[in-house]
């Protein structure tokens, strides 16, 4: 029966094989040239022949020991490392300027030792710490990387690198760093960005537009005539002074007598316009990044005349917009947002040289705003309300009260518009609803249909849906 002194013993002799065994397992897989520290390498005579990589920065050294005599010494690129042979076992490796290159040890009958592969690197700068630590410090969430290094003794080039959370923490770290190196142009950045960084923005411009025009005049001709002496009146005020609208409606009645003349035309019009315009354009782009967008046209404007030929230049119209998005670290979006409307307007045209130039009814909004992602803000709301009124007529005559509605015309207009734009940014992701095709319901006629029926489009027809093809809402003529 064992006892308990000699169990013990048992668990200590296992014990000391374990551990004679792990270091044994160690031996054999210890590297052939180890590195007691940084300033030290020692080649073993395992190694012999071996190509050892070595790593330096500038104006620093390393001991390295050599398994036998070394009878002579190869540098590659002496302007990036040199060495130094103490005695014929030991040599100093010193790191000169960034580079690579590699130095040969051989012994007295040509045989190689070691081959060292030598990586000099420049240190980095106290500036490079320091700003390292100012990154970290005042961008919550942002593992920036700085590397940088000393040139001519005084400049400083600094080269950014790791993640952040938005192109705005980029920003941010690249204006620190250009403080630290005293030039923008000595940062470079590689910096990544984690996260989404597109921003699909959604714009809905709507305006309602109405216009009244109203006129009435009359125009007076007549004569009289008493022998020997002919009098002659003519009152044609005109019309159009305020609206532009040149009027051709009326009535007239002429009265011939001998030795009297009269001819009275009455020109009166009403005009009524609605205009309704609504556009919801829908645009992405990588944050920091200018996206534009223009449904309309241009036309051309003269600029200069030389010898005859005529220079034009063309102007936009339409719905244009313009915006660059900004992502957040906090998730918000920042919008630098330019959107306007504008049509074409021959009341505000002019002509010169037998040439037509219109004119342009423009809407503008520029704005920056920072809102949360999937929230709508109202960035234009406008109520313009125009009355113009204009009154031509014959002096005194026209001052006459009932009657003197006889020798003056009225010229009258009322517009009324409204606007809004409303603006709705979103992250864009790949995994959203498919995007509508509007050919996809176009089915284009037969030629029965087209000849008997004269329509361009299949309208008749049942589906799944009901019937395709149809209009929805009021269709037709509408009187206010």
């Amino acid at each position: 029966m064992m006892t308990q002194h000699s169990a013990g013993a048992l668990r200590m002799a296992r014990t000391i094989m374990a551990a004679a065994i792990t270091a044994l397992s160690l031996a054999l897989t210890a590297p052939l040239a180890e590195a007691v520290d940084q300033a030290y390498l020692k080649i073993s005579n395992n190694a012999l022949g071996v190509t050892q990589p070595v790593a330096l920065n500038v104006d620093k050294s390393m001991i390295v020991d050599l398994p036998t005599n070394v009878g002579e010494v190869i540098v590659s690129q002496p302007t990036v490392a040199t060495a130094v042979m103490r005695t014929k076992t030991r040599a100093i490796v010193q790191g000169i300027a960034g580079g690579d290159t590699n130095i040969i040890f051989l012994d007295g009958a040509g045989n190689n030792i070691a081959v060292l592969d030598i990586k000099v690197s420049q240190p980095r700068s106290d500036v490079g710490n320091a700003l390292e630590a100012a990154i970290a410090r005042n961008i919550a969430g942002s593992h920036i990387t700085v590397e940088s290094v000393i040139l001519d003794g005084s400049t400083n080039r600094v080269v950014l690198s790791g993640t952040a959370l938005s192109d705005d923490d980029v920003q941010k770290a690249l204006a620190i760093a250009a403080e630290f190196a005293g030039d923008p142009k000595n940062v470079a950045s590689i910096v990544r960005v984690a996260g989404n960084q597109q921003v699909k923005l959604k714009v809905v411009v709507a305006e309602v537009e109405r216009s009244t025009v109203k006129q009435l005049g009359i125009n007076l001709d007549g004569s009289i005539t008493v022998d020997p002496v002919t009098l002659s009146l003519a009152n044609t005020p005109p019309n159009g002074g305020a609206s532009g609208v040149t009027n051709t409606n009326g009535f007239e009645a002429k009265v011939d007598m001998p030795g009297f003349t009269l001819d009275a035309q009455l020109q009166a019009l009403e005009r009524r316009g609605a205009l309704r315009t609504l556009a919801e354009p829908t645009l992405t782009a990588l944050s920091g990044q200018q996206a534009s967008f223009l449904a309309g046209g241009e036309f051309p404007v003269p600029t200069d005349v030389n010898n005859g030929a005529v220079s034009y230049s063309f102007k936009d119209f339409g719905v244009q917009l313009k915006f660059t998005p900004t992502v957040k670290s906090d998730g918000n979006i920042s919008l630098a947002l330019d959107t306007s409307v504008s049509e074409l307007s021959a009341a505000n045209g002019i002509s010169a040289g037998g040439v037509t130039i219109p004119g342009t009814n423009s809407r503008q909004a520029t704005t920056t705003v920072e809102l949360p992602a999937g929230h709508t803000l109202a960035i234009a709301g406008m109520l313009q309300d125009t009355l113009r009124q204009e009154i031509n007529q014959l002096p005194g005559l026209g001052n006459v009260p009932i009657l003197g509605a006889l020798f003056r015309s009225r010229d009258y207009i009322h517009d009324q518009t409204e606007l809004v734009i409303l603006v709705t940014p979103y992250l864009a992701t790949t995994d959203g609803p498919d995007t509508a095709d509007p050919a996809a319901a176009m089915q284009p006629t037969g030629d029965a249909e087209a000849i008997f029926l004269g329509h361009m489009e299949k309208m008749y027809g049942l589906s799944n849906d009901g019937m395709r093809g149809s209009y929805s809402g009021s269709v037709g003529f509408a009187l206010d």
